[in-house]
């Protein structure tokens, strides 16, 4: 009964099929994006814990370990914080003029 009452809106308004896909299928995507990161971080937590406990099972100390997991992860560049709060007031100058 709920089906006809649905196919009959949609017969009469067919722009609604438009619309509802417009908002369905974005929402889809975003969903499935979600999933496959939240699925990304847990399978790399579960490396990391893996290769953690390996590390302490083959007899590594801490410090050890440590020097393996900081070699395996990719420089991140020191970032002057003054850089940003420079530009800020650069910009702060000339568009309140």
């Amino acid at each position: 009964m709920g089906d006809a009452i649905v196919l009959e809106i949609f017969s009469a308004n067919p722009w609604l099929v438009a619309v509802a896909e417009v908002a369905l299928v974005p929402l889809i995507g975003i969903v499935c994006i979600s999933v496959n990161v939240c699925r990304r971080k847990i399978r790399l937590a579960q490396f990391d814990f893996e290769l953690k406990r390996d590390m302490l099972q083959r007899g590594l100390s801490a410090e050890e370990i440590r020097t393996v997991i900081e070699a395996g992860r990719p420089a991140v560049p020191d970032r002057d914080p003054r850089a940003c709060g420079d530009h800020r007031r650069e910009t702060e100058s000339w568009t309140h003029k």
